[in-house]
């Protein structure tokens, strides 16, 4: 075939191309936009060219196959090879001197850890770096418990209902934390941190006004970051401080004039310093407060005596770190 046949031939199927698109329903208005768009912006017709013909290329392209095995294959031989040369590096690099000086003089201890920990070189020390202060991990009629338990549900990665579905232990442990605390119900979450981070956002939306103490815990905090809510902070137990910033936040609630909810966000027993809540009577705002860090008979009383003492109307209470 000649060039002038082929050209022909391309102008033939070219005028029936043309022919046949014409008799599609629409094609006229389409025309129309293409060359309204050129003419205005064709850039923006070369771009959507370019886009027309990346969506044919996706059609026509084959589909993929996780299946194929396009790999090389090694004869038994080649295998055993590099099996033998591979060498695993370590998971840990090795201790530099100064590293192995300062390990040495790590305490070491020897034991359970608790309330009191004992050492390698003997000596019976306070341990003040765990959360175990209460010592239930311990407690030897907790671990009969626990024994009983595992025997009776079995284990798993999760225990509270929202994970496991509620089984009567949860109701029989709800009902018993709510008898303890005086309230008319409770609800069980995985972890004391958990518990904090859920509630906040639960009761605090975008738009209300949080009014917390700059010491509350880190838990505290990323619930404040995720309700979204207008962040106040007061010095640490400084009522006048309060007061200052519920009066500015009462008079920015003048001015708008539109009906903001106000809570006030702080620990029955606090966490990073271990003092507890200073709140007095004269509030009329709705408090959260947390007590992680309060679950015995004492930590009882300092929740619920300040909290009768405030008017609060929710707690937040965790056996701080039974896991």
């Amino acid at each position: 075939m000649d060039l002038d046949s082929f050209q022909s031939l391309l102008g033939n199927l070219g005028q029936d191309a043309w022919v046949a698109f014409q008799k599609i329903p629409g094609s006229a208005v389409l025309m129309r936009y293409v060359q309204s768009s050129y003419q205005n912006d064709p850039v923006r017709s070369a771009m959507e060219l370019v886009l027309v013909l990346f969506f044919i290329r996706y059609l026509m392209s084959p589909s993929y196959r996780t299946d194929k095995q396009n790999y090389v294959k090694l004869r038994e031989d080649e295998v055993e090879e590099l099996i033998e040369e591979w060498t695993p590096e370590p998971l840990v690099s090795e201790q530099t001197p100064i590293e192995l000086a300062e390990s040495e003089r790590v305490p070491i201890i020897v034991g359970p850890t608790g309330p009191k920990a004992k050492l390698a070189n003997g000596r019976t020390v306070t341990n003040l770096a765990s959360y175990n202060f209460y010592n239930f991990n311990g407690n030897e009629q907790i671990k009969e418990k626990a024994i009983q338990t595992l025997r009776t549900y079995g284990v798993g990665p999760c225990g509270p209902p929202q994970f496991y579905g509620t089984q009567d232990v949860h109701v029989k442990t709800e009902s018993d934390i709510a008898a303890y605390l005086g309230t008319e119900s409770c609800i069980v979450y995985a972890h004391a941190f958990s518990t904090i981070t859920s509630v906040i956002p639960t009761f605090c939306k975008r738009g209300d006004v949080i009014v917390a103490d700059e010491a509350c815990n880190y838990s505290i905090r990323k619930g404040l970051e995720i309700s979204r809510s207008n962040i106040k902070w007061f010095k640490h137990n400084d009522m006048d401080d309060l007061e200052r910033v519920m009066k500015s936040v009462a008079k920015d609630q003048a001015k708008t004039k539109k009906l903001t909810r106000r809570f006030i966000v702080t620990e029955g027993l606090f966490e990073t310093l271990g003092d507890s809540i200073n709140l007095p009577a004269s509030w009329n705002s709705r408090s959260d407060t947390s007590s992680a860090s309060s679950s015995t008979r004492r930590g009882r009383l300092v929740c619920w005596a300040e909290l009768v003492a405030a008017s609060l109307r929710r707690r937040m209470w965790t056996p701080n770190r039974w896991t």
